[in-house]
């Protein structure tokens, strides 16, 4: 059991590392203008249909 413990920790350990690494070569896209605020669009309009969801099926 204890095996199993360590091997989902150390596959979780590499999956967050590659995380990481990927945002990191991805900065340099994500800080510019245009893309932050696509991004911020984006975000908005799934809150707004998850909000409309919501209400609707309320």
């Amino acid at each position: 059991m204890a095996l199993l413990v360590l091997l989902h920790v150390g596959l979780t350990l590499v999956w967050l590392g590659c995380y990481v690494l990927l945002a990191s070569r991805a900065r340099h896209v994500l800080e510019r203008p245009e893309v932050r605020r696509t991004l911020g669009r984006a975000t908005g309009v799934v809150l707004i249909g998850f909000g409309v969801l919501l209400a609707v099926a309320a």
